[in-house]
């Protein structure tokens, strides 16, 4: 709404919807009670001249806080309407203030005449939607619509007024058929209109509505003004409905979000609805009835009424053949759109192999097969050697480039019935479900990267550790995630024994494959037991020493030994228990957050870590969800820290996921960055809040010149685009200094403190600040 302007009405004006019934209801009255004459003098011409103005006014205000094609449209219909009420008052004049009577044709008629043509104009500048489809049925409609409404306008009003011959003056005739023909002319630009309209159907129903009413009244008078019947009567109520009717519609509340907006209002594409686009077929009808009822009644059709019957009938024909063979392209598109969105959700989309999903069932599948028909099944995993390398050396997309290249190899170094997959990253996968030997295709595979691949002019030697499990007719049944899991665990067996190797899962694998198998089952175990807890480590504001965030980090205790986060994360992830650890420890965040916080005047957030392959899993951002209403969150207070691989591993998903979680009030931070593939001009493609410094980049900035120029630079960057910057890993109050004078803001570290219980946060919290440096 533009300042200073009056609102548009928020709700339909009931108010005026009821003046206009109760002056229909008197004037009907008064036309069945009261004298012709009365009624024609006074009655009449007097309610035609309010209703005009009404209109008038009404849609002046409309058109003036309108823009575009919307204000041209209303501006001519205004002035069509304030025509025909000027017109309406010299013959109120000359009836009512002189008594006398009214000559045909007169003054009045220009104004008459010109408000049918004015509508006209301002029905043809009505927005309208576009597409394919209409550049065929459009011109249909056109002549399909004008000969329906010109057989009934013919067949009931018009053939009347030429036939009658009531004057020689040419011209009295031609504004006896003007009239009739300007009002066919209206109707099927009304029908038209409102057919192809995508927007703001209320007002113009109204207003067609309206222009219907004064075609009906105008061709009426027509035609008793012909055959010398016209005293005054019903039929001035299609006038006075007509008008009202305008005005209501100017009343009307505008369709904002549609495209009635104002200046700088983009509108949005909309489908003309089911109900307008049957509009057309309205006429159609109107006329085959009519012709029908004044056949049955005896009346002799002549040829003109023949002709123009059959020929509306050939275009409702062709219309509907038009409309079949696009319902026909349609059903056809959506069948090519349908497997288009089939083979995206089971297909990688930078390879375009097999994704995770489709591995995974027909994984499950073969394993229902080898449990029911003792049919072997085999798992060959590789994992590309010192990939990140290449992607830190020559980019994100020679990246991708070879992964590409990768995929295409590995296709073509497996058999037709075999699946290949990317599983994420530089993994991949082959399943063989009728028996191959895994060691064979496996050899082939490392075979078929030997060949150097030539990226952006560099030749590059890519080698795979490869790791393979398979099941026999003797073995037992196990499930697909444990199939997995083994042949991840011989896969990193073969990093560990120096890369490029293939190695076979065995029950008697090396110490540190047996242990961590039995890490695994420990931490499912303390994943189900909810024993994986969290400690809170202070982000501090440097310049005041107030505790303003808390870093959430996962700790777990397994037995009498504590497991570092960088086992026990990577093995949830290679397990598949993740999803569920992630989940525990979000909530347990998110209620402490809600505890700390409750009576808290301060603002107060928690960062939590997540992993990569969550950020973009199915279901998260509804789970963040949940907890954020659960807990009663207050925007911003929340904090997601992901890693550079997490965002640009799938970068579009990402993107996508983070776009989800800021519209949730959830804040997200780039963790560890410097680190990992981004640059500093990708961080501006992702909406972030905020960065964390990795500690690598403050181990010597109090002591070197040029590690502390480049954070400065960093931190100049941060403030143009607008984001929050923590640096990690304050261990010195020598660095706190330097971190002071480059601008740093925010900071955490052992310097500042250590990782705490949650049950020690509240005394935290009660002191006003920490001592900084």
């Amino acid at each position: 709404m533009q300042r200073g302007r009056r609102p548009w009405p928020a709700a339909p004006p009931t108010g005026a919807v009821l003046a206009v019934v109760v002056v229909l209801a008197v004037c009907q009255v008064l036309a069945v009670t009261a004298s012709p004459d009365v009624f024609d003098r006074f009655v009449s011409n007097l309610a035609q001249l309010l209703a005009g103005a009404a209109a008038t006014a009404a849609g002046a205000w409309r058109a003036a806080g309108l823009v575009g094609r919307n204000r041209w449209s209303w501006g001519l219909l205004t002035a069509g309407t304030a025509a025909w009420t000027l017109a309406q008052g010299w013959w109120c004049w000359v009836e009512i203030v002189q008594d006398g009577a009214t000559p045909f044709p007169s003054f009045a008629d220009v104004g008459f005449i010109a408000f049918p043509l004015l509508a006209a104009g301002a029905l043809l500048l009505h927005p309208a939607g576009g597409g394919r489809t209409g550049r065929w049925q459009r011109p249909l409609d056109a002549l399909m619509t004008s000969a329906a409404v010109g057989l009934v306008s013919w067949e009931t009003t018009l053939g009347a007024v030429v036939a009658v011959d009531v004057t020689d003056d040419p011209l009295t005739s031609a504004l006896l058929v003007a009239y009739p023909v300007l009002d066919v002319l209206l109707v099927v630009l009304t029908v038209l209109t409102l057919a192809r309209s995508t927007y703001g159907r209320t007002p113009l129903a109204l207003v067609g509505a309206g222009l219907t009413a004064f075609s009906v009244s105008d061709s009426a008078f027509a035609y008793v003004a012909a055959t010398g019947a016209y005293v005054g009567s019903s039929l001035d109520l299609g006038w006075i409905a007509g008008f009202l009717l305008i005005a209501l519609a100017a009343l009307s509340p505008r369709d904002v979000d549609g495209g009635e907006g104002t200046a700088g209002q983009e509108r949005p594409v909309r489908r003309t609805s089911a109900r307008a686009a049957f509009l057309p077929y309205v006429p159609v009808a109107v006329a085959l009835v009519v012709t029908a009822a004044l056949a049955l009644r005896g009346r002799q059709l002549d040829g003109g009424e023949l002709l123009t019957a059959g020929l509306v009938v050939a275009l409702l024909l062709a219309r509907q053949y038009l409309a079949l063979r696009d319902n026909g392209r349609l059903a056809a598109e959506l069948a090519v759109r349908e497997a288009e969105l089939r083979h995206q959700a089971f297909h990688d989309g930078l390879t375009g192999i097999a994704n995770r999903a489709l591995f995974r069932d027909r994984l499950e599948h073969a394993l229902q097969l080898h449990a029911r028909d003792l049919r072997p099944v085999s798992v060959v995993f590789l994992d590309l050697d010192d990939f990140k390398v290449i992607n830190d050396t020559l980019g994100h997309a020679a990246g991708d480039e070879l992964l590409v290249r990768v995929a295409e190899r590995l296709t073509g170094s497996v058999r037709t019935g075999d699946t290949v997959a990317r599983l994420g990253g530089d993994e991949f996968a082959v399943l063989l479900e009728d028996g191959g030997d895994p060691l064979q295709i496996g050899d082939k595979i490392a075979g078929g990267l030997t060949t150097p691949f030539t990226l952006r002019g560099t030749s590059l030697q890519v080698h795979a550790s490869i790791g393979i499990c398979a099941l026999s007719a003797d073995d037992p049944p196990i499930a697909a995630d444990e199939l997995l899991a083994r042949s991840d665990t011989a896969m990193y067996s073969a990093k560990r024994s120096g890369k490029d190797r293939i190695v076979t899962y065995s029950v008697g694998m090396s110490l540190a494959e047996l242990q961590d198998q039995e890490l695994r089952q420990a931490l499912r175990t303390a994943i189900d037991d909810r024993r994986v807890r969290l400690a809170y480590q202070p982000i501090v504001e440097l310049e005041t020493g107030r505790v303003l965030g808390l870093e959430a980090l996962a700790r777990w205790r397994n037995g009498d030994a504590d497991v570092p986060p960088d086992v026990f994360i990577p093995l949830a992830e290679r397990t598949g228990l993740m999803p569920a650890l992630t989940a525990d420890l979000l909530t347990e965040a998110c209620g402490q957050l809600a505890d700390w916080t409750r009576g808290r005047h301060e603002p107060l957030t928690v960062h939590v870590n997540i992993a990569p392959s969550q950020l973009i899993a199915p279901g998260f951002v509804h789970t963040v969800g949940e907890l954020v209403t659960r807990y009663r969150l207050l925007p911003g207070r929340l904090v997601l820290e992901i890693t550079e691989s997490g965002i640009f591993a799938d970068l579009d998903a990402a993107r996508r996921t983070v776009v989800q979680l800021r519209t949730l009030g959830v804040g997200v931070s780039l963790d560890d960055f410097g680190v990992g593939y981004s640059s500093l001009a990708q961080l501006n493609s992702m909406p972030l809040d905020s960065v964390k410094i990795d500690r690598s980049f403050l181990t010597t900035i109090d002591t070197d010149a040029r590690q502390a120029t480049f954070l400065r630079a960093v931190l100049r960057l941060a403030d143009d685009i607008g984001l929050q910057v923590v640096a990690e890993g304050v261990e010195r109050p020598s660095q706190v200094r330097a971190l002071r004078e480059l601008g740093c803001e925010f900071a955490q570290g052992y310097l500042l403190g250590r990782p705490m219980d949650g049950a020690d946060v509240p005394a935290l919290l009660e002191r006003r600040a920490l001592t900084v440096g």
